[in-house]
């Protein structure tokens, strides 16, 4: 049986498309560990700060992160977390406004 090398050619070029978005979906982190990086960094940064009008730093900070992961997915939080720190001071305060109605109620519950 003899293979022409157009169709070994033209089959691998067909495949290479295929194994290249393959291992790039190997690579990239999945909707829980982009989630699970984000709630690392979040806790981190929050738990090192104090919430005016909050007595219980640790409830406040779970009570934000659960609302975050309520209202966005693994990529959305990956990409706010990118602008964010992108945009120096007006990043955070972006991302506070967007999430006031949140913080609200675990300033009230903490």
């Amino acid at each position: 049986m003899h293979i022409h090398p157009l169709a070994i050619g033209l089959s691998l070029t067909l495949l290479i498309p295929q194994l290249a978005s393959a291992q790039t979906a190997q690579r990239q982190p999945n909707n829980a560990q982009l989630k699970r990086q984000f709630n690392d960094g979040f806790l981190k940064g929050c738990l090192s700060g104090k919430t005016a009008d909050v007595t219980n730093q640790r409830g406040y900070c779970n009570c934000m992160v659960s609302s975050y992961n309520y209202r966005y997915d693994g990529r959305t939080l990956s990409a706010i977390s990118q602008v964010a720190n992108n945009s120096g001071q007006a990043g955070p305060a972006l991302v506070n406004l967007m999430m006031q109605p949140e913080a609200k109620k675990c300033v009230a519950r903490f």
